[in-house]
Protein backbone atom coordinates (compact mmCIF):
# COMPACT_ATOMS: atom_id res chain seq x y z
CA UNK A 1 0.00 0.00 0.00
CA UNK A 2 1.27 3.45 -0.91
CA UNK A 3 -0.19 5.05 2.20
CA UNK A 4 -0.28 3.72 5.74
CA UNK A 5 -3.50 2.24 7.07
CA UNK A 6 -5.20 5.03 9.00
CA UNK A 7 -7.00 5.43 12.26
CA UNK A 8 -9.25 8.50 11.46
CA UNK A 9 -10.17 11.75 11.19
CA UNK A 10 -8.70 17.41 0.78
CA UNK A 11 -8.00 18.17 -5.87
CA UNK A 12 -8.91 20.49 -8.41
CA UNK A 13 -5.57 22.21 -8.69
CA UNK A 14 -6.60 23.82 -11.94
CA UNK A 15 -9.16 26.37 -10.74
CA UNK A 16 -7.71 29.90 -10.62
CA UNK A 17 -7.49 31.67 -7.29
CA UNK A 18 -9.52 34.69 -6.25
CA UNK A 19 -8.53 37.57 -4.04
CA UNK A 20 -10.66 38.40 -1.01
CA UNK A 21 -11.77 41.56 -2.80
CA UNK A 22 -12.94 39.49 -5.76
CA UNK A 23 -14.95 37.27 -3.41
CA UNK A 24 -15.60 39.36 -0.32
CA UNK A 25 -15.90 36.49 2.11
CA UNK A 26 -19.63 35.91 1.89
CA UNK A 27 -19.30 33.42 -0.97
CA UNK A 28 -20.07 30.46 1.24
CA UNK A 29 -23.40 32.02 2.16
CA UNK A 30 -24.61 31.61 -1.40
CA UNK A 31 -22.18 29.14 -2.99
CA UNK A 32 -24.66 28.37 -5.77
CA UNK A 33 -23.90 31.79 -7.25
CA UNK A 34 -20.22 30.92 -7.56
CA UNK A 35 -20.67 27.47 -9.04
CA UNK A 36 -24.01 27.54 -10.84
CA UNK A 37 -23.29 24.23 -12.54
CA UNK A 38 -22.18 21.85 -9.84
CA UNK A 39 -21.74 18.99 -12.29
CA UNK A 40 -19.17 20.77 -14.45
CA UNK A 41 -15.77 19.10 -14.37
CA UNK A 42 -12.69 21.29 -13.89
CA UNK A 43 -11.09 22.47 -17.10
CA UNK A 44 -7.33 21.98 -17.54
CA UNK A 45 -5.36 25.13 -16.87
CA UNK A 46 -2.63 26.41 -19.15
CA UNK A 47 0.50 26.37 -17.04
CA UNK A 48 2.64 29.41 -17.75
CA UNK A 49 6.38 29.33 -17.05
CA UNK A 50 7.36 30.28 -13.52
CA UNK A 51 8.62 33.86 -13.49
CA UNK A 52 11.08 34.16 -10.61
CA UNK A 53 14.57 35.68 -10.27
CA UNK A 54 17.55 33.38 -10.78
CA UNK A 55 18.64 33.64 -7.15
CA UNK A 56 20.74 30.92 -5.53
CA UNK A 57 21.44 30.43 -1.83
CA UNK A 58 24.70 28.48 -1.44
CA UNK A 59 23.24 25.25 -0.07
CA UNK A 60 20.88 26.94 2.42
CA UNK A 61 18.77 24.54 4.50
CA UNK A 62 15.11 25.44 3.99
CA UNK A 63 13.66 24.13 7.25
CA UNK A 64 10.09 22.83 7.42
CA UNK A 65 8.62 21.57 10.69
CA UNK A 66 5.93 18.95 10.16
CA UNK A 67 3.98 16.27 12.01
CA UNK A 68 4.88 12.61 11.56
CA UNK A 69 2.50 10.42 9.57
CA UNK A 70 1.46 8.25 12.52
CA UNK A 71 0.12 11.32 14.34
CA UNK A 72 -2.11 12.44 11.45
CA UNK A 73 -3.24 9.21 9.86
CA UNK A 74 -6.27 10.78 8.16
CA UNK A 75 -4.08 12.64 5.66
CA UNK A 76 -0.85 12.04 3.74
CA UNK A 77 1.68 14.22 5.56
CA UNK A 78 4.79 13.36 3.54
CA UNK A 79 6.53 16.39 2.00
CA UNK A 80 10.02 14.93 1.52
CA UNK A 81 11.43 11.77 -0.03
CA UNK A 82 14.99 10.48 0.21
CA UNK A 83 15.07 8.46 -3.00
CA UNK A 84 13.12 7.00 -5.91
CA UNK A 85 11.24 3.90 -4.77
CA UNK A 86 8.96 3.14 -7.69
CA UNK A 87 5.96 4.32 -5.68
CA UNK A 88 4.20 7.10 -7.59
CA UNK A 89 3.52 9.66 -4.85
CA UNK A 90 6.89 9.20 -3.17
CA UNK A 91 8.73 9.56 -6.45
CA UNK A 92 6.71 12.63 -7.40
CA UNK A 93 7.69 14.29 -4.10
CA UNK A 94 11.31 13.32 -4.71
CA UNK A 95 11.33 14.84 -8.21
CA UNK A 96 9.56 18.01 -7.06
CA UNK A 97 11.98 18.64 -4.19
CA UNK A 98 15.12 17.95 -6.24
CA UNK A 99 13.87 20.33 -8.94
CA UNK A 100 13.37 23.20 -6.51
CA UNK A 101 16.58 22.46 -4.63
CA UNK A 102 18.53 22.55 -7.90
CA UNK A 103 16.97 25.80 -9.01
CA UNK A 104 17.85 27.74 -5.85
CA UNK A 105 20.82 25.72 -4.54
CA UNK A 106 19.04 24.88 -1.30
CA UNK A 107 18.36 21.76 0.75
CA UNK A 108 14.78 21.07 1.83
CA UNK A 109 15.04 19.82 5.39
CA UNK A 110 12.01 18.39 7.18
CA UNK A 111 11.97 18.46 10.97
CA UNK A 112 9.41 15.84 11.98
CA UNK A 113 7.67 16.06 15.36
CA UNK A 114 5.47 13.45 17.03
CA UNK A 115 2.32 15.53 17.47
CA UNK A 116 0.47 18.65 16.36
CA UNK A 117 0.77 20.10 19.85
CA UNK A 118 4.57 19.71 19.72
CA UNK A 119 4.77 21.59 16.42
CA UNK A 120 2.53 24.32 17.79
CA UNK A 121 4.49 24.61 21.02
CA UNK A 122 7.92 24.69 19.39
CA UNK A 123 6.80 27.17 16.75
CA UNK A 124 5.30 29.46 19.40
CA UNK A 125 8.40 29.31 21.58
CA UNK A 126 10.75 29.96 18.67
CA UNK A 127 8.85 32.91 17.19
CA UNK A 128 8.11 34.49 20.57
CA UNK A 129 11.84 34.37 21.34
CA UNK A 130 12.56 36.13 18.04
CA UNK A 131 14.51 33.15 16.70
CA UNK A 132 14.88 32.22 13.05
CA UNK A 133 14.66 28.44 13.55
CA UNK A 134 12.17 27.53 10.81
CA UNK A 135 11.22 28.77 7.36
CA UNK A 136 7.83 27.05 7.33
CA UNK A 137 5.74 24.83 9.53
CA UNK A 138 2.64 22.77 8.85
CA UNK A 139 -0.28 23.08 11.26
CA UNK A 140 -4.03 22.31 11.19
CA UNK A 141 -6.23 25.37 10.78
CA UNK A 142 -7.28 25.80 14.42
CA UNK A 143 -3.71 25.59 15.72
CA UNK A 144 -2.46 27.90 12.97
CA UNK A 145 -5.18 30.41 13.83
CA UNK A 146 -4.12 30.40 17.48
CA UNK A 147 -0.65 31.54 16.40
CA UNK A 148 -2.07 34.11 14.01
CA UNK A 149 -4.10 35.69 16.81
CA UNK A 150 -0.82 36.18 18.70
CA UNK A 151 0.66 37.91 15.63
CA UNK A 152 3.21 35.15 15.10
CA UNK A 153 2.35 34.41 11.46
CA UNK A 154 3.05 36.41 8.32
CA UNK A 155 0.22 37.62 6.09
CA UNK A 156 0.73 35.93 2.70
CA UNK A 157 -0.13 39.20 1.01
CA UNK A 158 3.14 40.56 2.40
CA UNK A 159 5.37 37.74 1.14
CA UNK A 160 7.19 38.73 -2.07
CA UNK A 161 6.91 36.48 -5.14
CA UNK A 162 3.90 34.54 -3.80
CA UNK A 163 1.02 34.91 -6.25
CA UNK A 164 -2.14 33.54 -4.63
CA UNK A 165 -4.03 34.02 -7.88
CA UNK A 166 -2.11 31.16 -9.43
CA UNK A 167 -3.95 27.83 -9.76
CA UNK A 168 -1.49 25.93 -7.58
CA UNK A 169 -2.62 27.89 -4.50
CA UNK A 170 -5.94 26.81 -2.94
CA UNK A 171 -8.44 29.54 -3.86
CA UNK A 172 -11.03 28.02 -1.51
CA UNK A 173 -8.80 28.40 1.55
CA UNK A 174 -8.14 32.00 0.60
CA UNK A 175 -11.81 32.75 -0.06
CA UNK A 176 -13.21 31.15 3.10
CA UNK A 177 -10.41 31.59 5.67
CA UNK A 178 -9.00 35.07 5.06
CA UNK A 179 -9.98 37.72 7.60
CA UNK A 180 -10.19 41.41 6.76
CA UNK A 181 -8.31 40.69 3.55
CA UNK A 182 -5.40 39.12 5.44
CA UNK A 183 -4.25 35.56 4.74
CA UNK A 184 -2.37 34.05 7.66
CA UNK A 185 -2.93 30.40 6.80
CA UNK A 186 -2.72 29.06 3.30
CA UNK A 187 -2.55 25.78 1.42
CA UNK A 188 -1.07 24.99 -1.95
CA UNK A 189 -0.16 22.05 -4.13
CA UNK A 190 3.07 21.63 -2.18
CA UNK A 191 1.04 19.57 0.31
CA UNK A 192 -1.63 16.94 -0.36
CA UNK A 193 -3.10 17.25 3.11
CA UNK A 194 -5.86 19.78 2.38
CA UNK A 195 -7.05 17.68 -0.57
CA UNK A 196 -7.24 14.46 1.46
CA UNK A 197 -9.45 16.19 4.05
CA UNK A 198 -12.24 16.74 1.54
CA UNK A 199 -15.27 14.80 2.84
CA UNK A 200 -16.78 12.33 0.39
CA UNK A 201 -19.74 9.97 0.60
CA UNK A 202 -19.18 6.30 -0.20
CA UNK A 203 -21.89 3.82 -1.10
CA UNK A 204 -22.04 0.03 -1.17
CA UNK A 205 -22.92 -1.22 -4.67
CA UNK A 206 -23.75 -4.71 -3.42
CA UNK A 207 -26.43 -3.33 -1.09
CA UNK A 208 -27.76 -1.02 -3.81
CA UNK A 209 -28.39 -4.06 -5.99
CA UNK A 210 -29.76 -6.24 -3.17
CA UNK A 211 -32.25 -3.56 -2.16
CA UNK A 212 -33.29 -2.82 -5.74
CA UNK A 213 -32.21 0.82 -5.55
CA UNK A 214 -31.06 3.10 -8.35
CA UNK A 215 -27.34 3.81 -8.66
CA UNK A 216 -26.78 7.31 -7.23
CA UNK A 217 -24.73 8.51 -10.21
CA UNK A 218 -27.76 8.99 -12.44
CA UNK A 219 -29.66 10.76 -9.67
CA UNK A 220 -26.74 13.13 -9.10
CA UNK A 221 -26.29 13.91 -12.78
CA UNK A 222 -29.99 14.73 -13.06
CA UNK A 223 -29.72 17.20 -10.17
CA UNK A 224 -32.10 15.15 -8.01
CA UNK A 225 -29.69 14.01 -5.31
CA UNK A 226 -31.30 15.78 -2.34
CA UNK A 227 -31.81 15.31 1.40
CA UNK A 228 -35.16 13.66 0.65
CA UNK A 229 -33.74 11.26 -1.93
CA UNK A 230 -30.87 10.31 0.35
CA UNK A 231 -33.27 9.61 3.22
CA UNK A 232 -35.61 7.64 0.98
CA UNK A 233 -32.79 5.30 -0.03
CA UNK A 234 -31.05 5.12 3.35
CA UNK A 235 -34.29 4.34 5.22
CA UNK A 236 -34.85 1.03 3.46
CA UNK A 237 -31.32 -0.23 4.17
CA UNK A 238 -31.46 -0.50 7.96
CA UNK A 239 -32.01 -4.02 9.28
CA UNK A 240 -31.81 -5.87 12.60
CA UNK A 241 -29.44 -8.50 11.22
CA UNK A 242 -29.22 -10.69 14.32
CA UNK A 243 -32.92 -10.40 15.17
CA UNK A 244 -32.36 -9.46 18.81
CA UNK A 245 -34.84 -6.58 18.64
CA UNK A 246 -32.28 -3.81 19.12
CA UNK A 247 -29.94 -1.88 16.87
CA UNK A 248 -26.23 -1.86 17.65
CA UNK A 249 -22.87 -2.43 15.99
CA UNK A 250 -23.96 -5.90 14.83
CA UNK A 251 -26.72 -4.58 12.57
CA UNK A 252 -27.03 -2.77 9.24
CA UNK A 253 -27.77 0.90 8.66
CA UNK A 254 -28.65 3.25 5.87
CA UNK A 255 -25.95 5.69 6.89
CA UNK A 256 -22.71 5.48 8.84
CA UNK A 257 -20.47 8.33 10.03
CA UNK A 258 -18.99 10.13 13.00
CA UNK A 259 -20.47 13.34 14.40
CA UNK A 260 -17.80 15.86 13.43
CA UNK A 261 -17.97 14.53 9.87
CA UNK A 262 -21.68 14.17 9.07
CA UNK A 263 -22.99 17.32 10.73
CA UNK A 264 -20.75 19.90 8.98
CA UNK A 265 -20.75 17.80 5.79
CA UNK A 266 -24.54 17.91 5.40
CA UNK A 267 -24.73 21.58 6.41
CA UNK A 268 -22.00 22.42 3.91
CA UNK A 269 -23.69 20.37 1.20
CA UNK A 270 -26.73 22.61 1.67
CA UNK A 271 -24.54 25.70 1.36
CA UNK A 272 -24.80 26.55 5.06
CA UNK A 273 -22.26 27.64 7.65
CA UNK A 274 -22.58 28.72 11.26
CA UNK A 275 -20.22 31.67 10.71
CA UNK A 276 -19.86 33.67 7.48
CA UNK A 277 -18.07 36.82 6.26
CA UNK A 278 -19.43 40.25 5.39
CA UNK A 279 -18.51 42.74 2.66
CA UNK A 280 -15.40 43.70 4.65
CA UNK A 281 -14.23 40.07 4.83
CA UNK A 282 -15.00 39.94 8.57
CA UNK A 283 -16.79 37.16 10.42
CA UNK A 284 -20.38 37.33 11.59
CA UNK A 285 -22.83 34.96 13.32
CA UNK A 286 -24.88 33.25 10.59
CA UNK A 287 -27.25 30.81 12.32
CA UNK A 288 -30.08 33.22 13.04
CA UNK A 289 -31.89 32.94 9.72
CA UNK A 290 -34.77 30.85 8.44
CA UNK A 291 -32.79 28.93 5.83
CA UNK A 292 -30.14 27.74 8.29
CA UNK A 293 -32.74 26.70 10.86
CA UNK A 294 -34.78 24.81 8.25
CA UNK A 295 -31.70 22.97 6.98
CA UNK A 296 -30.50 22.11 10.48
CA UNK A 297 -33.90 20.86 11.62
CA UNK A 298 -34.39 18.71 8.55
CA UNK A 299 -30.87 17.31 8.78
CA UNK A 300 -31.08 16.28 12.42
CA UNK A 301 -34.64 14.93 12.14
CA UNK A 302 -33.55 12.79 9.21
CA UNK A 303 -30.47 11.42 10.94
CA UNK A 304 -32.28 10.40 14.12
CA UNK A 305 -35.33 8.73 12.58
CA UNK A 306 -36.00 4.99 12.86
CA UNK A 307 -32.43 3.73 13.28
CA UNK A 308 -31.45 5.06 9.87
CA UNK A 309 -28.00 6.23 11.04
CA UNK A 310 -25.22 4.65 13.08
CA UNK A 311 -22.96 7.30 14.63
CA UNK A 312 -19.75 5.57 15.63
CA UNK A 313 -18.83 8.42 17.99
CA UNK A 314 -22.13 8.01 19.80
CA UNK A 315 -21.46 4.28 20.04
CA UNK A 316 -18.19 5.00 21.84
CA UNK A 317 -15.75 3.78 19.19
CA UNK A 318 -15.38 5.86 16.06
CA UNK A 319 -13.25 3.19 14.42
CA UNK A 320 -16.23 0.84 14.20
CA UNK A 321 -16.91 2.44 10.83
CA UNK A 322 -13.67 0.96 9.46
CA UNK A 323 -15.15 -2.49 10.03
CA UNK A 324 -18.83 -1.87 9.44
CA UNK A 325 -18.71 -0.28 6.00
CA UNK A 326 -16.31 -2.83 4.47
CA UNK A 327 -18.46 -5.49 6.16
CA UNK A 328 -21.62 -4.46 4.24
CA UNK A 329 -23.24 -2.95 7.35
CA UNK A 330 -23.99 0.44 5.82
CA UNK A 331 -25.39 1.65 2.52
CA UNK A 332 -23.81 5.13 2.73
CA UNK A 333 -20.75 6.34 4.61
CA UNK A 334 -19.20 9.82 4.96
CA UNK A 335 -15.47 10.23 5.55
CA UNK A 336 -12.39 12.08 4.39
CA UNK A 337 -11.42 11.14 0.84
CA UNK A 338 -8.03 9.97 2.04
CA UNK A 339 -9.65 7.44 4.32
CA UNK A 340 -10.76 5.49 1.27
CA UNK A 341 -7.34 3.85 1.25
CA UNK A 342 -8.66 1.41 3.87
CA UNK A 343 -11.22 0.18 1.34
CA UNK A 344 -8.72 -1.25 -1.12
CA UNK A 345 -9.34 -4.78 0.14
CA UNK A 346 -13.11 -4.42 0.54
CA UNK A 347 -14.83 -7.43 -1.07
CA UNK A 348 -17.98 -5.62 -2.17
CA UNK A 349 -17.72 -2.92 -4.80
CA UNK A 350 -18.22 0.64 -3.67
CA UNK A 351 -18.65 4.03 -5.30
CA UNK A 352 -17.70 7.59 -4.36
CA UNK A 353 -20.29 10.38 -4.60
CA UNK A 354 -21.01 13.92 -3.45
CA UNK A 355 -23.25 14.72 -0.49
CA UNK A 356 -26.88 15.56 -1.32
CA UNK A 357 -28.25 19.03 -1.94
CA UNK A 358 -30.89 20.40 0.38
CA UNK A 359 -33.51 20.38 -2.38
CA UNK A 360 -33.78 20.48 -6.16
CA UNK A 361 -33.97 24.27 -6.13
CA UNK A 362 -30.35 24.42 -5.00
CA UNK A 363 -28.00 24.99 -7.90
CA UNK A 364 -25.06 22.63 -7.78
CA UNK A 365 -23.46 20.36 -5.20
CA UNK A 366 -21.11 21.55 -2.46
CA UNK A 367 -18.51 19.65 -0.48
CA UNK A 368 -17.32 20.24 3.08
CA UNK A 369 -13.54 20.26 3.46
CA UNK A 370 -12.15 19.74 6.94
CA UNK A 371 -9.79 22.18 8.59
CA UNK A 372 -6.82 22.45 6.18
CA UNK A 373 -3.26 21.71 7.19
CA UNK A 374 -1.85 25.18 6.65
CA UNK A 375 1.53 26.33 5.38
CA UNK A 376 2.57 28.81 8.08
CA UNK A 377 5.33 31.39 7.65
CA UNK A 378 6.79 32.77 10.91
CA UNK A 379 7.12 36.51 11.44
CA UNK A 380 10.78 35.97 12.42
CA UNK A 381 11.70 35.08 8.85
CA UNK A 382 14.93 36.88 7.91
CA UNK A 383 14.71 36.66 4.10
CA UNK A 384 11.09 36.92 2.91
CA UNK A 385 12.22 37.09 -0.72
CA UNK A 386 13.83 33.70 -0.40
CA UNK A 387 10.84 32.19 1.40
CA UNK A 388 8.41 33.56 -1.17
CA UNK A 389 10.39 32.24 -4.13
CA UNK A 390 10.82 28.78 -2.61
CA UNK A 391 7.15 28.43 -1.65
CA UNK A 392 5.98 29.63 -5.06
CA UNK A 393 8.31 27.17 -6.80
CA UNK A 394 7.34 24.26 -4.54
CA UNK A 395 3.64 24.75 -5.27
CA UNK A 396 4.23 25.37 -8.98
CA UNK A 397 6.36 22.24 -9.41
CA UNK A 398 3.83 20.10 -7.50
CA UNK A 399 0.87 20.37 -9.87
CA UNK A 400 2.25 18.13 -12.60
CA UNK A 401 4.15 15.83 -10.25
CA UNK A 402 2.86 15.38 -6.70
CA UNK A 403 -0.78 16.40 -7.21
CA UNK A 404 -1.04 14.51 -10.47
CA UNK A 405 0.27 11.36 -8.78
CA UNK A 406 -2.00 11.77 -5.75
CA UNK A 407 -5.14 12.72 -7.63
CA UNK A 408 -4.92 10.78 -10.88
CA UNK A 409 -2.92 7.73 -9.85
CA UNK A 410 -3.81 7.19 -6.20
CA UNK A 411 -7.30 8.61 -5.76
CA UNK A 412 -8.74 7.99 -9.21
CA UNK A 413 -7.03 4.74 -10.17
CA UNK A 414 -6.02 2.84 -7.06
CA UNK A 415 -8.96 3.72 -4.81
CA UNK A 416 -11.96 4.37 -7.02
CA UNK A 417 -13.36 1.32 -8.81
CA UNK A 418 -15.36 2.88 -11.62
CA UNK A 419 -15.28 5.79 -14.06
CA UNK A 420 -18.25 7.46 -12.40
CA UNK A 421 -16.37 7.84 -9.10
CA UNK A 422 -13.63 9.71 -10.92
CA UNK A 423 -16.18 12.24 -12.16
CA UNK A 424 -17.56 12.61 -8.65
CA UNK A 425 -14.09 13.41 -7.32
CA UNK A 426 -13.78 16.18 -9.89
CA UNK A 427 -17.10 17.69 -8.78
CA UNK A 428 -16.11 17.43 -5.11
CA UNK A 429 -12.77 19.15 -5.47
CA UNK A 430 -14.24 21.88 -7.66
CA UNK A 431 -16.93 22.84 -5.12
CA UNK A 432 -15.35 22.78 -1.68
CA UNK A 433 -16.40 24.84 1.35
CA UNK A 434 -14.06 25.31 4.32
CA UNK A 435 -15.86 25.80 7.61
CA UNK A 436 -14.95 29.08 9.28
CA UNK A 437 -16.18 27.76 12.63
CA UNK A 438 -14.08 24.60 12.29
CA UNK A 439 -10.93 26.69 11.93
CA UNK A 440 -11.61 29.76 14.09
CA UNK A 441 -14.29 28.78 16.62
CA UNK A 442 -13.94 25.12 17.49
CA UNK A 443 -14.59 25.64 21.19
CA UNK A 444 -17.26 28.30 20.85
CA UNK A 445 -19.45 26.86 18.11
CA UNK A 446 -18.05 24.05 15.92
CA UNK A 447 -17.59 21.50 18.72
CA UNK A 448 -20.77 22.40 20.63
CA UNK A 449 -22.88 22.30 17.46
CA UNK A 450 -21.48 18.91 16.48
CA UNK A 451 -22.25 17.57 19.94
CA UNK A 452 -25.72 19.06 19.82
CA UNK A 453 -26.39 17.29 16.51
CA UNK A 454 -26.11 13.98 18.37
CA UNK A 455 -29.22 14.75 20.40
CA UNK A 456 -32.51 13.37 19.12
CA UNK A 457 -34.07 16.64 20.30
CA UNK A 458 -31.57 18.79 18.43
CA UNK A 459 -34.03 19.84 15.75
CA UNK A 460 -36.62 20.93 18.29
CA UNK A 461 -34.50 23.35 20.32
CA UNK A 462 -32.05 24.83 17.82
CA UNK A 463 -33.76 28.21 18.08
CA UNK A 464 -33.36 28.14 21.86
CA UNK A 465 -29.69 27.21 21.51
CA UNK A 466 -29.11 30.16 19.17
CA UNK A 467 -30.80 32.58 21.56
CA UNK A 468 -28.82 31.27 24.52
CA UNK A 469 -25.38 31.18 22.89
CA UNK A 470 -25.43 34.01 20.39
CA UNK A 471 -23.89 36.60 22.70
CA UNK A 472 -21.04 34.31 23.72
CA UNK A 473 -20.25 33.43 20.09
CA UNK A 474 -20.46 37.01 18.88
CA UNK A 475 -18.00 38.09 21.58
CA UNK A 476 -15.52 35.49 20.31
CA UNK A 477 -16.10 36.63 16.74
CA UNK A 478 -15.45 40.26 17.63
CA UNK A 479 -12.17 39.36 19.33
CA UNK A 480 -11.06 37.32 16.33
CA UNK A 481 -11.92 40.05 13.85
CA UNK A 482 -10.01 42.60 15.93
CA UNK A 483 -6.97 40.39 16.39
CA UNK A 484 -6.60 39.33 12.76
CA UNK A 485 -7.56 42.51 10.91
CA UNK A 486 -5.33 44.94 12.81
Amino acid sequence: MILPVMTACSPSPDSPGNTPSDNPGNTAANPDENNPDGTEEPQPATKAPLDLPDNTYNGYDFRIMNVQQSAMTWVYTTITAEEDTGVEVNDAVYIRNRTVEGRFDINIKEIVENSVSTVQSKATKSITAGSDDYDLFMLPGAEATALAKKHLLTDYNEIPYVDLNKPYWDKDVRRDLSVGGRVYLMAGDFSMMHYGLTVAMFFNKKLINQLGLEMPYNIINEGKWTYDKFFEMASVASADLNGDGKYDKEDRYGYLAITHIWSPAFLGAAGQQTVLKDENDLHYFAMDNEKFINVYQKMTAMMHKDNMMFDADDAGNHRLQDVMFPGDQALFWSECVHWATILRNMDSDFGIIVHPKFDEEQNGYHTFAGSPIAMCVPTTTIDFDRTGMVLEALCYESTDTVIKAYYDVLLKTKISRDDESEGMLDIMFKNRIYSIADVYYQGEIHGPMNSKSLSKQANADIVGWIEKNRGRVETAIEKTNDALSE
